[in-house]
């Protein structure tokens, strides 16, 4: 009986052996894999920090629905990165300096982190970085070290409102 499983499968595809076929193998196109390459290159340069990178769908709170492309998932230390910026400063000044378009309906700031999104052509980013910034009016409760940013690009270009 295993070697009739084995053999359908072999001659008749999924379909003939009852099953659905496998999704098809989604590949990154080459302008939004060169802004992960490019956002990489920033994110590595930066001291204490830890990248993950991957491909596939993302999701996030300011868009409708998720999208396919590839991401970066960084931790650093502030205290590290030094002078020079954490990560997410880094990235966000990298965009501007190559001629990206900021969109500014996904811009927020503040003291546990930041949020920004950059266009250019068909290709767009997100990007969203966390940290504890502390309690500023209590000594008790000071920032810590850690942040963590989330990146993704991907096209086309999602919405500019949200």
């Amino acid at each position: 009986m295993a070697s009739l499983v084995v053999l359908v499968l072999l001659s008749g595809g999924w379909a003939a052996a009852g099953q659905a076929q496998p999704p098809p193998v989604r590949t990154v196109p080459n302008d939004v894999r060169a802004a992960c390459d490019a956002a990489y290159a920033i994110a590595a340069k930066t001291p204490g920090t830890s990248i993950e990178r991957r491909t596939g769908s993302f999701r996030d709170e300011t868009l409708r629905e998720p999208v396919f492309g590839c991401g970066l998932a960084i931790s650093g230390s502030f205290a590290k990165a030094g002078a020079a910026g954490d990560a997410a400063l880094r990235l966000r000044d990298d965009f501007s300096n190559r001629a990206w378009q900021e969109m500014a309906a996904y811009s927020a700031d503040g003291t546990d982190g930041t949020s920004f999104a950059f266009r250019k052509a068909a290709v767009a980013c997100l990007v969203r970085g966390t940290w504890d910034g502390g309690a500023a009016d209590d000594p008790v409760l000071p920032p810590m070290d850690w942040y963590k940013v989330a990146l993704f690009c991907t096209s086309p270009v999602f919405p500019e409102n949200r």
